[in-house]
């Protein structure tokens, strides 16, 4: 007898059921469950729903008011429904995560303690791979604070810090050995500083950051991504420190106007690339320091737009190694300071036979190739004294200044030796691409109305210039007529 069918159909059924029970299985395991916490949900607390949750569940928190601290110690996804509040009534830390790959978004976040002794922080992220999203957090000392926790991201969070002054304040965001961080598009105002601190391989995007003591600060890192935030109304806007490998590009530097004002601060930085930002209305735009500090690196600033600074570029005269091109240094109180004795004669300010724009640039283009015949040289006197003795800088645009560099000018035995000189000057500037909003107030009907303005004046203007023009017996018998009226 063949039995050879039935050991086949035998062997099949063995192995279908163990597929269907391996399937069981694997759906048993990657199952995840919805917990809602809420009035009208299964939970009262979040504290018991965790409790409850397996790894992978999803815990929705429904509208209210939950005390803090809350304990995130499982690998759970929180999701706020109507933006429920986490308050902690002025005391402590106010959510801590211990358990990776979490995610908590939807939430206000709100009440902290005020000890810097303590660090009380709204969200405190001790593990990797977690999400921060689109939470609110009000009140706080601190904002997010990764602490050895790699591979996170906050991303398109809110940021308040506490009204206090700037020394008493935390820090909105805290990074600290915490490598490949990302924070995206978030706000943050009213802290002390957006700190980076040993981590490496952080991206910075798409923020704003305003109000704050330092909008950034970098302290031994290497290679940074800061692309396309706006870092204004700060003291300083960024300064970055004993760190490589830095590109900054796309973003905006606006009337940071501390003690020291400085849009960007390099200090002890090497291979930064500084392209394609703006400077606009800061104290300092750019200052560097020991930047690069390493003999045989050098750092690239180039087609950054530097306008209406109280001074465009500020160095220690022992700077060198910097490749300035393609900037446009536009109508700055100061095109270029050295910060005392020296010049900044040992860096390239113009690569490639291009160089940069600057507004006071007195030279010609012959050949119109956009590229001035006759080098720019800074070497104003009354600029050269302020720069030894800065509060001199309060009669830069007095009779006296412009004496001084009349002397100058008369006789060359007075003409200070150039701070930098460009040998290649551009003669147009250029904007960053896509960068400059569109200045407030400039909406289309508010341009209507400056053209129906301008066609109004232009209007009244003919008809005075025809009234005038009429011949003189005209204007006689207009004027018997009005008399005689």
């Amino acid at each position: 007898m063949n039995t050879r069918p039935v050991h086949a159909i035998t062997r099949m059924l063995v192995i279908a059921a163990l597929l269907v029970l391996i399937g069981a299985q694997v759906t048993a395991v990657y199952a995840q469950d919805s917990l809602i916490v809420g009035a009208d949900g299964e939970f009262a607390t979040i504290e018991a729903a965790l409790a409850a949750a397996n790894a992978g569940d999803t815990i929705e928190v429904h509208s209210g008011i939950y005390p803090a601290p809350l304990i995130i110690d499982k690998r759970v996804t929180l999701i706020g429904i109507d933006q429920p509040i986490i308050d902690g009534g002025g005391a402590g830390s106010l959510v801590l995560i211990s358990a990776p790959q979490v995610v908590f978004s939807g939430f206000m976040v709100r009440g902290s303690g005020s000890s810097l002794t303590h660090e009380d922080t709204g969200i405190v992220i001790q593990a990797t791979g977690v999400t921060v999203s689109d939470n609110l957090l009000e009140e706080v000392l601190f904002g997010i604070y990764f602490a050895d926790a790699s591979d996170g991201i906050a991303r398109n969070n809110i940021i308040h810090g506490k009204a206090l002054d700037e020394s008493m304040r935390g820090d909105g965001i805290r990074v600290w050995y915490s490598n490949n961080v990302q924070l995206l598009g978030n706000e943050i105002t009213f802290g002390r500083d957006t700190l980076i601190w040993y981590a490496d391989n952080i991206t910075i995007r798409d923020n704003h950051i305003h109000d704050n003591r330092y909008g950034l600060h970098f302290m031994y890192n290497e290679n940074a991504i800061v692309e396309n935030n706006i870092i204004e109304n700060n003291a300083v806007g960024a300064y970055m420190m004993y760190s490589a490998g830095l590109v900054m590009t796309g973003n905006q530097y606006i009337n940071n106007r501390g003690a020291s004002g400085y849009g960007i601060a390099l200090k002890d930085m090497d291979n930064a690339r500084v392209t394609d930002n703006a400077f606009i209305g800061n104290v300092v735009a750019i200052y560097l320091d020991n930047s690069p500090s390493l003999v045989d690196i050098y750092n690239t600033l180039s087609h950054n737009f530097i306008a209406y600074n109280d001074v465009g570029l500020m160095g220690l005269p022992s700077v060198q190694r910097n490749i300035f091109q393609s900037n446009s240094f536009v109508e700055n109180y100061q095109q270029v300071a050295v910060q005392g004795r020296g010049n900044l004669l040992g860096n390239l300010w113009s690569a490639e036979g291009s160089g940069n724009y600057w507004s006071n640039y007195v030279g010609y283009d012959r050949d119109s190739d956009n590229i001035g015949d006759l080098p720019f040289r800074a070497e104003r006197l009354f600029e050269s004294l302020a720069d030894s003795e800065p509060a001199l800088r309060l009669f830069l645009f007095s009779p006296a200044s412009q004496a001084i560099d009349f002397a100058a000018s008369a006789f060359p035995s007075l003409r200070p030796d150039p701070k930098a000189i460009d040998d290649a000057p551009l003669m147009n500037f250029e904007l960053p691409s896509g960068m400059l909003p569109t200045p407030q107030g400039s909406s289309p009907s508010l341009l209507a109305a400056a053209l129906l303005l301008l066609a109004i004046g232009l209007v009244i203007c003919v008809l005075t210039l025809s009234g005038s023009r009429q011949p003189k017996s005209m204007r006689k018998r207009q004027e018997i007529v009005q008399t005689s009226s």
